[in-house]
């Protein structure tokens, strides 16, 4: 809808291209500008004057906000003429034109903006999408630029594996702390995804083929950078399944990597663990469970 001073822009074609559509500019007071930019206003009524005629559909509207200076490009999708306002609005969806507006109001302010010889040219409903017109604008620096200006971090991909009684199985490391894990690792190989990764990891740890049918994902985990590891690290842990006792048999552990593997009730393994490593385990379990959350922020 216009605004309520009647003033329109005249049609003014974008830089000439083959393949750049015109360019028509209207001005539309903030509360209609608003319905607009959220997506609820999707048609727009002006009278058939000249330079309104000169509009087709898949040209650009350009519709600015006279309260802000905002402005938003569109499509036209359709162009419906009238011979009145009475007559749009039988046919148009007024809640399209006014959203939230008094339906029985719209008349009125529409005949309060434009006088009877301005309907008299006939009126138009230009109704149009949510499919940007104008191309984007250049980012401001370059992809290789902006990755210095951000903090760095590392991914991992683990499975979640458990006995036929749901118990966790997890593998000693032999670096370090020693600590207890999944199999898994860091995402080091250019065109892996953190599940893929979870998976050729395991093969190289257990000597099994695990989670290969599409496992659900249970955990994300965000590790905060400390004096242990220098950069953000942000996991992936999905559902590895439960293992039947013949594949426990087995397994075959990388010496290089881990030196045992074992079975525990979450009691024992509370036991075993330190406690920031243990909060995983449990995050994990109780989100396999659906009694958590499937989001973990740790601290190194």
């Amino acid at each position: 809808m216009s605004d309520d001073t009647q003033q329109t822009i005249r049609a003014v074609p974008s830089p000439s291209a083959d393949n750049v559509p015109p360019e028509h500019h209207m001005h539309l007071l903030g509360r209609y500008y608003r319905h607009v930019e959220a997506g609820r206003k999707t048609t727009e009524v002006r009278v058939a004057a000249p330079n309104k005629r000169e509009i087709e559909v898949g040209d650009t509207v350009v519709f600015h906000d006279r309260d802000t200076g905002r402005e938003l490009d569109v499509i036209v999708h359709r162009i419906t003429p009238y011979s009145s306002f009475e007559d749009l609005l039988r046919s148009e969806d007024t809640a399209r034109i006014d959203p939230g507006g008094p339906p029985g109001e719209l008349l009125a302010n529409l005949r309060g903006i434009y006088p009877p010889d301005e309907e008299a040219l006939g009126v138009l409903a230009l109704a149009f999408d949510h499919r940007p017109a104008r191309p984007g604008r250049p980012m401001p620096m370059t992809a290789e630029e902006y990755a210095q200006t951000v903090p760095h971090h590392t991914v991992y991909g683990c499975l979640y594996i458990r006995d036929a009684h749901d118990r966790p199985i997890q593998l000693r490391s032999v670096y370090g702390s020693r600590l207890w894990q999944f199999p898994g690792g860091n995402l080091d190989a250019p065109d892996e995804d953190p599940l893929q990764t979870a998976q050729r990891e395991a093969v190289e740890e257990t000597g099994l083929a695990l989670g290969l049918d599409a496992p659900k994902l249970l955990l994300t985990h965000f590790m905060h950078a400390g004096s242990r590891l220098p950069l953000n690290k942000i996991g992936l842990i999905f559902d590895g399944g439960r293992l039947t006792a013949e594949q426990l048999g087995r397994i075959r552990l990388d010496p290089a990597e881990h030196d045992m593997w074992a079975v525990h009730d979450l009691a024992t393994w509370q036991e075993l663990m330190a406690p920031l490593a243990f909060a995983r385990l449990d995050a994990v379990e109780l989100a396999r469970r659906g009694d958590g959350p499937t989001f973990l922020t740790t601290h190194t």
